[in-house]
């Protein structure tokens, strides 16, 4: 059996993934919260930071800074984007399943960005009253579905089948995703992955690039008082995403890829992490996925934890000997 893990990620900016339940440092007491908020200031400890963006500055090194500080990926005395991880509970809503709707009974999203890969555990009613449930899984460049969790990892639990047809779908799903979109475009305006600008201070580590001659390939315009930012979708080779920010949260991330287009809309920003743990960390209320105009899914968030969490998405041995 094999078990993809953190993909390097115990060297890189963090340190080593902690245990279940833990969460990256504080932004420090009296750090702007929530959308629409000022400028970034100082915090941590104190510290100004290695970057304080100009109130209002509109150049893309300063809109990726505040898109992902407004977010709540910058951890550390460093300002460095360190959201490893995801695990995310929706409230309710529907998914599409052959064409109709289902209404959400579970859905239970684990994302780790490193590998890059996430499991998505569904359940649903159809108007028919007849129940749905499947776990969507992508790691690495395997993609394929179980009828429960960690089907097959254990030999003769649970039925594993590969999905190839749907690894794209799932990576653009992945990298438009909440902090997958800011990760992307971070990254390619570094001229790299997301695996490798992870760890590092967007400002410092664009400054670096630009100093070396590298030139991103992410790019900026400006409708009124929205940012709207360009990028290619990592692993996804011709696809492009459009990410639209309003007071430096994302409105929406639309990717093309060849004929197809996808639409993921979100909404009011908020922290759904534990009430006893609120570590400013931003998620949407509302997530929409459109397809081709046609609705997707429509999830409503529930609670969140965000930040160093363990998530592995091994993959079965079955679904290796069936190819990438």
């Amino acid at each position: 059996m094999s078990q993809v893990e953190y993909g390097g990620a115990q060297a890189q900016g963090g340190g080593a993934p902690q245990g279940q339940g833990a969460a990256p440092q504080g932004r420090g007491a009296g750090a702007p919260q929530g959308r629409g908020a000022a400028a970034p200031q100082g915090r941590g400890r104190g510290d100004a930071g290695a970057f304080t963006p100009e109130p209002g500055a509109k150049d893309l090194k300063s809109v990726l800074f505040n898109w992902t500080w407004h977010m709540g990926m910058l951890r550390s005395g460093a300002e460095s984007e360190l959201i490893k991880t995801m695990d995310y509970h929706g409230a309710g809503g529907s998914i599409q399943v052959n064409g109709q709707p289902c209404t959400l009974t579970r859905y239970h999203l684990q994302a780790n960005y490193l590998l890059p890969g996430y499991r998505t555990d569904i359940a649903c009613t159809l108007k028919s009253k007849q129940t749905y449930s499947v776990v969507e899984n992508m790691s690495g460049d395997y993609a394929w579905d179980d009828d429960i969790v960690g089907a097959e990892l254990i030999p003769g639990k649970g039925k594993s089948t590969p999905r190839p047809e749907t690894l794209t779908e799932r990576r653009i799903r992945l990298w438009a995703s909440p902090h997958g979109a800011p990760k992307a475009a971070l990254a390619a305006a570094a001229g790299m992955h997301p695996l490798q600008s992870f760890g590092q201070n967007p400002a410092t580590l664009l400054d670096r690039q630009a100093a070396a001659g590298v030139k991103g390939t992410t790019t900026l315009t400006w409708e009124g008082e929205k940012a709207v930012l360009t990028f290619p979708v990592p692993d996804v080779p011709g696809a492009t995403a459009t990410a639209t920010l309003v007071n430096y949260l994302a409105e929406r991330v639309v990717v093309t890829n060849g004929k197809d287009t996808t639409e993921f809309v979100y909404s009011k920003w908020a922290d759904f992490n534990n009430p006893l743990f609120k570590i400013d960390a931003l998620i949407p209320t509302t997530t929409v996925e459109r397809k081709n105009g046609t609705a997707a899914r429509n999830v409503t968030s529930k609670v969140t934890e965000i930040g160093q969490i363990y998530v592995i998405v091994p993959v079965p041995d079955s679904i290796q000997k069936a190819g990438k």
